[in-house]
């Protein structure tokens, strides 16, 4: 049966299409690009929707913005307030900025000093609260009613889920043949603006949402169909850690929304290293989740037209560290080792010159003659070497113990 376009329908698409037009000067068109590598991967065409490209760094401008567009003047005379894990923080300082509105940011403490730096950047008065998310955005609220503020929710607000509701638009303006939407959940503002657009657009769309199993909340509450508020753990999805879901988001995941699945921190991580690798894109972990849900394959689906929410991209340097280095271990692409020589002119050279005939890279070198363990004529030799893979490494352990008494170390 051929699918009718209901007044109701239209007169949504339409006001999010205003709301499109109301920020173009503000608000960036991403870009919406089929990757190649991603699509070989997956048996699919894959295209990804680059939030990461966003004034911020992330999706979170739209609603913002869209929701201070609105106020009342009394109530942008008076300041906002918000509490964020960081990227709805820029957005509301930025956003605040622009119609020269005083913006105070709640955030956890311990944030990422980058996300902080950058609320201040955009002239945004900083306060460090909680623990979490949720208990940050407790404090924001003592703040709101103590100096009578004028409050911005990250998500549970009907304003900022049609804000982030022009990302659907702009994927059906572009894709109208989307078969399905990947696309990740915190407290739900980004996936019910997207599915809302899209579902009332075609309701044979469908839209996926994707958690870290580490903050699940939304899941447990689309399982059990009511609201569950959960501890989160630590994870590296720190932009989608919320232990509680809005009423408003939950009840309109419930409506368009068709599955949620979990992702691992680890699973996670993988996807960032390939998004870097082969996209050569910077991606934080909320953005990278669902990427990570379509390669582990959480749904199975083959010969569809994917889209991919790269919800943002503001990962911090030393976690993208760590995830480089873990990444290139598990791969077999560094290997690091120890040895003791003897200590005399030549022979440090020696093992060097080993490692490069059997085509590894040195990336460090630890020389100690000092250590009380060492005898007087021996030195130990600490060496970490870049490599091709597992293989590659057998290759070259197998050889160097032929010459050489060596220990493996773990990084």
């Amino acid at each position: 049966m051929k699918e009718v376009m209901t007044i109701a329908n239209l007169n949504y698409i339409q006001e999010i299409k205003q709301i499109r037009d109301s920020f173009k000067d503000f608000v960036h068109y991403t870009p919406l690009e089929l990757n190649h590598t991603f699509s070989a991967l997956t048996k699919n065409n894959v295209y990804l929707k680059l939030e990461n490209f966003q004034r911020t760094g992330s999706f979170k401008i739209r609603g913002a913005y869209n929701k201070i567009l609105r106020l009342s003047e009394s109530e942008k005379k008076a300041g906002v307030i918000t509490a964020s894990a960081g990227n709805h923080g820029q957005a509301v300082a930025l956003a605040a900025k622009s119609f020269n509105i005083k913006a105070t940011i709640v955030v956890p403490e311990g944030s990422p000093i980058v996300k902080i730096e950058a609320i201040k950047n955009y002239s945004g008065e900083v306060i460090e609260s909680g623990k979490s998310y949720d208990e940050a955005y407790q404090q924001a609220l003592k703040i709101k009613e103590k100096n009578n503020l004028t409050f911005v929710h990250a998500f549970n607000d009907l304003d900022v889920v049609k804000g982030q509701a022009t990302i659907g638009y702009e994927i059906i303006e572009k894709l109208p043949s989307v078969d399905y939407i990947f696309c990740p959940i915190g407290g739900g503002g980004l996936i019910s603006g997207i599915s809302s657009y899209c579902k009332e657009f075609n309701k044979k769309i469908k839209i996926i949402g994707v958690q870290s199993e580490n903050a699940r909340s939304m899941y447990e509450s689309f399982k059990k169909r009511e609201l569950k508020t959960l501890d989160s753990t630590e994870t590296i999805c720190d932009g989608i850690a919320v232990k509680k879901p809005g009423d408003i988001t939950f009840e309109m995941v419930n409506k368009y929304v068709d599955e949620i699945v979990l992702v691992s921190d680890e699973e996670v991580a993988n996807a960032i290293l390939l998004l870097l690798e082969r996209a050569k894109l910077f991606v934080e972990g909320s953005g990278a989740a669902p990427l990570a849900a379509l390669l582990q394959k959480k749904i199975n689906v083959q010969n569809k037209n994917i889209v991919v929410i790269i919800s943002g991209g503001n990962l911090t340097p030393n976690l993208l560290n760590r995830i480089i280095n873990k990444g290139l271990i598990k791969e077999g692409r560094l290997l690091k080792f120890k040895t003791k020589i003897p200590d005399r002119p030549g022979e440090l050279v020696k093992i060097l010159n080993f490692i490069a005939q059997n085509k590894g890279n040195i990336v460090s070198i630890v020389h100690d003659r000092e250590r009380l363990e060492l005898s007087y004529t021996k030195a130990e030799v600490i060496v970490e070497i870049e490599t091709r893979n597992k293989s590659h490494i057998d290759q070259i352990v197998k050889d160097l113990k032929l010459h050489y008494d060596i220990d493996i170390l773990k990084f």
